[in-house]
């Protein structure tokens, strides 16, 4: 039997750090995809190949761990007695710059999962709650319990989903859209880091600050909510200025954290963003990686991207999954 997967990547529209506290995040599943598959392997041991980017090979008993933890966390309670050989590649969500920053992690756990819980007849991860919740508690897992899981709600669903965390229940998760009129494109400034460690900071943060936190969250919140309707009231208008407000108060956050949520490269473009009237913020926890640029104006969208082209960084022109996790299987 052989089977392949596929599994998108996101941006975060709207909802950074605020979605921790239950405000409503607006994620996007874009055309990048991990593609994990798994076959019959005639001779012992099994073979996984992991690119992410960079080739790792791994040779294990079919009874004992793989090595890579992402594997071995799905595989855990249904190993099988016999070899197999496996690929997962994560290429896709890099460029020559780097990590993108449109959730490797969670696109790859999505498509493992779902290639093997299929090839190892465990039945398909699908796409409502008891699924999300299952890719959820591995994906926190392995981030050291950390994040919301809407980077894996967007691999698993596609589409642009609104996602809010519930405090005894499932995250709510419904599907919206962009404003008509509102396009975007993305800016890799070539520089990675790691959400991990800037979600362990935020919550040191908020432990030691717990008044100044209320405040820039609820500010955050009350954004994230303004952003929320004006998508679903097709508010090209509203739905940028509250991004662009969303974006400042990022970088506020990151002041009173004493991090770079939003480090000199994106300040800079978005000072040359404000210029024609694009509304520029960050996409995820910050530190690095991946700018979003919006405007309803297509025009002034491409003068401002022009005035930015250069080595240092690299314009992602991403479009839309609308498929989320899809799974193939023959023998």
């Amino acid at each position: 039997m052989n089977v392949s997967a596929r599994a998108p990547g996101k941006v975060v529209v709207l909802g950074e750090y605020a979605v921790l506290k239950g405000a409503p995040a607006l994620v996007l599943a874009v055309d990048r995809y991990c593609r994990a598959e798994i076959s019959e392997n005639l001779e012992a041991p099994c073979h996984l190949r992991s690119w992410a980017p960079k080739l790792q090979e791994f040779r294990f008993d079919s009874l004992a761990e793989s090595g890579l933890p992402l594997v071995d966390m799905v595989i855990d309670d249904s190993r099988l007695g016999h070899p197999w050989r496996g690929d997962l590649d994560s290429r896709a969500l890099y460029s020559e710059l780097g990590k993108l920053g449109i959730g490797s992690s969670a696109a790859a756990l999505t498509a493992w999962a779902g290639a093997w819980c299929t090839f190892a007849g465990l039945g398909s991860i699908d796409k409502n709650n008891e699924g999300l919740g299952k890719l959820i508690d591995w994906h926190r897992s392995l981030q050291g319990g950390l994040g919301s899981g809407l980077d894996v709600a967007a691999s698993l669903f596609g589409s642009m989903i609104s996602f809010e965390l519930q405090e005894d229940s499932a995250p709510v998760v419904d599907s919206v859209q962009l404003p008509s009129s509102v396009t975007f494109v993305g800016i890799c400034v070539g520089h990675s880091a790691s959400t991990q460690d800037f979600l362990r900071r935020f919550n040191v943060w908020q432990d030691v600050f717990p008044a100044r936190a209320s405040e820039q969250l609820a500010e955050l919140t009350c954004l994230a909510e303004i952003g929320h309707a004006a998508a679903a009231e097709n508010d090209d208008a509203a739905f940028l200025s509250a991004l662009t407000e969303y974006g400042g108060c990022l970088g506020e956050l990151g002041e009173s954290m004493g991090v770079d949520i939003v480090t000199r490269a994106h300040r800079e473009i978005g000072r040359e963003a404000k210029r024609y009237s694009v509304a520029y913020k960050i996409s995820g926890a910050g530190g690095g990686d991946l700018g979003l640029a919006f405007s309803a104006d297509t025009g002034a969208l491409e003068a401002f991207l022009r005035t930015i082209e250069s080595s240092q960084y690299k314009i992602i022109n991403f479009g839309l999954d609308k498929q989320g996790l899809c799974i193939d299987g023959h023998i």
